[in-house]
């Protein structure tokens, strides 16, 4: 059977059997919410990974025949169109690009549907609260937007106000307090959080060591990477990795060993 004749015989099937996808406008509403940061909104559109059967189900997609396979095919999916759309309203590209690496490599090793569905939640909740966080650029001036998407585009120099202000060729000191004006936050202060919230995804989706990601992420020393993570997040780099990384990932690591 060709294609072409297969595609009708499908959709004459389904029309048979009164089989539908997801509605557009429902998808979309969907997408909506994670890219303006609705948090609430989303919370109550996650599926609970006891209900591994709505992946199955025809509103969805059937991409593979094997359950497992197709609730892959679909997270791969789900991370690759949210990765965009957040790229679209303003996330930072590289920053987008890695995180989705990083899940679909985290999901790739999860052996059973009920930890892939609870990754993909977890997945589904990041973006949004990095969209909820993202600061609406349009209102900033043009020096600032140009300045934030500067430093979240060298995370893994030692960057300084000097620096930054120097690449964009105003003075340290109008920059320093324009920043602050239109922002509320110091620029070395945004530097430093941006730097942190990089290591806790790290801390999150790789076993680096945190001497390892103090270096990447150019801070001094590791003594001085645990005072400013614990600052920032209100625990150590230590308790955070064993919240977010082992708390989800251990079982599957168990079952490879």
């Amino acid at each position: 059977m060709t294609y072409h004749r297969e595609l009708q015989h499908r959709l004459f099937q389904q029309q048979e059997d009164n089989i539908t996808h997801m509605e557009y406008q429902q998808e979309c509403s969907y997408y909506e919410d994670i890219v303006h940061g609705r948090l609430d909104r989303l919370h109550l559109q996650l599926i609970k990974p006891e209900n591994i059967h709505a992946y199955n189900a025809n509103e969805y997609g059937q991409l593979s025949k094997d359950p497992l396979r197709n609730l892959r095919y679909h997270f791969v999916v789900s991370v690759a169109i949210i990765t965009r759309l957040c790229v679209e309203h303003g996330l930072e590209q590289e920053l987008a690009y890695t995180l989705s690496d990083l899940y679909i490599n985290k999901m790739d090793e999860l052996p059973t549907a009920e930890q892939i569905i609870q990754l993909q939640n977890e997945m589904l909740l990041d973006f949004t609260q990095k969209m909820a966080n993202l600061p609406r650029q349009h209102s900033y001036s043009m020096h600032v937007t140009k300045g934030m998407e500067y430093i979240c585009r060298h995370l893994h120099q030692r960057l300084t106000v000097s620096e930054v202000a120097e690449v964009l060729s105003v003075n340290r000191s109008y920059f320093s307090a324009l920043f602050a004006k239109e922002t509320g936050l110091s620029v070395s202060y945004f530097i430093r959080r941006e730097k942190l919230q990089a290591a806790a995804n790290m801390l999150r989706f790789s076993d680096y060591s945190y001497t390892e990601i103090a270096a990447y992420f150019g801070f001094s020393s590791q003594s001085h990477f645990i005072h400013c993570f614990q600052k920032e997040f209100s625990c150590t780099p230590a308790a955070y990795r064993k919240q977010y990384f082992q708390k989800t990932f251990s079982h599957a690591e168990t079952t490879e060993k």
